[in-house]
């Protein structure tokens, strides 16, 4: 059992996500394009500037901050292009120590990754750098790998729901065991997609739908997992809006999905209620005896 991570909000991974594909680094493409392998692109002036276009608050640092900070990644394996959206993704980063830059990349190094899939996830979500708590991050990690079989499958969830560090224990097992026990799907399906991200009601909402809709059949317990299937794969079903997935993936309106949610939940609420009155009288019955 673990507690939740600290980090900034969900909300703020995914805004970073979104806002990672929104960002034109043209020029520093551009300069990463002239290194000559295997030389490292050096952090030149021009490069901090495009950076300080795309995040102004880091304009306050000095340029001795700036190669203080980039020496660090660099001698850590981080060429200058990762150096560069990390910091303007966290500007606090760069006015850390050196020594509290390595201790957050040690503690991702104890998920053991492995270097190149380490520097693809930091600098996907710099935020991930505020990281500060080992132990629990080793918690979390074995846990994952427990449900995954691997460190590259907790990697690969990581990479598409960095919010796992921010949610319980009981929200993870709980989805998880859904797709497993109640959707049928294998491990590769799930952590190639986001779907760890969707609360749990949303993802069983989803699938219910389809069900219903005869969009969706489980396949046999001893089904052969390569076994082709009419059935869309996982990240279609999750990983979009829900206008997307009514429309595109369930041949519906907008409306007519948002329609069910509401009729699931009090079908829902009323099995809840139910199950609890029965539960109760179970209870008083026994007292009897």
């Amino acid at each position: 059992m673990w507690k939740k991570i600290i980090l900034p909000t969900t909300n703020a991974l995914k805004h970073q996500q979104v806002r990672s594909k929104e960002l034109k680094w043209t020029s520093v493409r551009q300069f990463a394009a002239k290194a000559t392998a295997p030389k490292l692109l050096q952090l030149e002036q021009e490069h901090i500037d495009e950076a300080i276009k795309l995040e102004p608050t880091l304009s306050i640092y000095t340029p001795d901050v700036w190669h203080r900070a980039h020496a660090t990644f660099q001698n850590h394996g981080l060429q200058t292009v990762n150096f560069l959206r990390i910091v303007t993704g966290n500007p606090a980063v760069l006015k850390r120590t050196p020594q509290r830059i390595i201790e957050s990349l040690e503690i991702w190094r104890s998920c053991q990754f492995g270097e190149h899939l380490l520097h693809l996830l930091l600098t996907k979500y710099p935020e991930l750098l505020d990281v500060n708590n080992a132990h629990e991050l080793r918690t979390l990690n074995a846990y994952l790998k427990s449900r995954v079989s691997t460190n590259k499958n907790v990697w690969k969830l990581l990479m598409n729901c960095p919010d796992l560090l921010a949610q319980s224990e009981h929200s993870m097992e709980q989805k998880l065991n859904y797709m497993i026990d109640v959707m049928r799907l294998e491990v590769p399906e799930i952590v190639k997609s986001a779907a760890m991200s969707l609360p749990f009601d949303e993802l069983r909402c989803r699938h219910t739908f389809l069900l219903r809709l005869g969009l969706f059949k489980p396949r046999a317990l001893k089904a052969d997992p390569d076994e082709k299937t009419t059935n869309n794969r996982l990240y279609q079903i999750t990983d979009t809006s829900e206008k997307a997935f009514a429309t595109k993936i369930c041949h519906v309106t907008l409306a007519e999905y948002e329609a069910f949610k509401e009729l699931l939940a009090k079908e829902l609420e009323r099995k809840s209620r139910k199950q609890k009155a029965d539960n109760e009288e179970f209870s008083e019955d026994e007292d009897f005896k």
